[in-house]
């Protein structure tokens, strides 16, 4: 018992060191038009990976911890895309048509049942729209995103209050309806799973360095992060990785929310 406290510790203190600025050095959020998605500018900084092997509910597939550098001006939803937002992509001759079934209302409420092919396709409308090249978030920028800076299994800390995320049961709930987290973003943990751009691998090994997108491995599965309103506590942790297939509509499992390289 002694020497795991006495590695968390150790562990805890070697990422503080690395612990990127604040949300409010960052500087500034912005909508790209009426309907887009409010964005947030991130810091640029290091974190590590993964989850050592002393956390609760820790799994293999979220090994090996590695340090890994967001050295790019990044940009990311503030709130996962609501049905609203998809709402405007149909209406806008976008996403294919589609108009997922709203189980919980429209308007504020995460989209759900839209698969990995669909968040594509709303990112590509949303990027006709705007003349800029909006993406998903690689899985590892959106574990940055989700940390904003700590290095517990939450964003809060070593245990996830049910006053700071949705879960557990009973439906999604409009998006920002539970506090931010230090760089500003809303329901990383909870609510619905967010499609990543990355293909399965059963591990971080050989992961970029860099943070950018792994487009090797099972291509036919893609990332999941953040848990949902139907899991408890263990499945939202910072450091969860989910699976499922590309094409795989569901009504609590299927949302995302988007990202995009600022430049100069």
């Amino acid at each position: 018992m002694f020497r795991k406290a006495f590695c968390a510790m150790l562990y805890l203190a070697a990422v503080s060191l690395a612990a990127p600025a604040t949300a409010q050095e960052a500087g500034e959020r912005f909508r790209d038009c009426p309907e887009c998605p409010e964005m947030a500018a991130l810091p640029e900084g290091s974190f590590i990976m993964g989850s050592p092997a002393w956390e609760g509910a820790h799994r293999e597939h979220e090994t090996p911890a590695r340090r890994i550098r967001i050295d790019r001006r990044l940009a990311v939803g503030v709130h996962e895309v609501t049905s609203g937002e998809w709402d405007a992509c149909v209406a806008g001759g976008g996403c294919g048509g589609y108009s997922p079934s709203a189980p919980w209302g429209r308007d504020r409420q995460p989209v759900v049942h839209v698969s990995w092919f669909d968040a594509k396709s709303y990112i590509e409308w949303l990027s006709r729209r705007t003349g800029r090249d909006y993406r998903l978030p690689t899985e590892a920028e959106w574990e940055y995103a989700a940390r904003a800076g700590t290095a517990g299994p939450y964003h809060t800390g070593g245990r996830l209050a049910p006053d700071r995320a949705n879960y557990g049961g009973g439906g999604t709930v409009p998006v920002g309806s539970y506090p931010a987290n230090a760089f500003g973003l809303h329901d990383m943990h909870g609510n619905v799973w967010e499609w990543v751009e990355d293909c399965w691998n059963p591990s971080h090994a050989g992961a970029p360095a860099d943070g950018s997108a792994r487009l090797s491995g099972d291509c036919n599965w893609r990332v999941l992060r953040g848990g949902s309103w139907l899991n408890g506590p263990k499945s939202l942790r910072s450091a969860t990785r989910f699976r499922t297939s590309s094409e795989e509509r569901a009504y609590y499992i299927n949302g995302f929310r988007v990202a995009l390289t600022l430049h100069p």
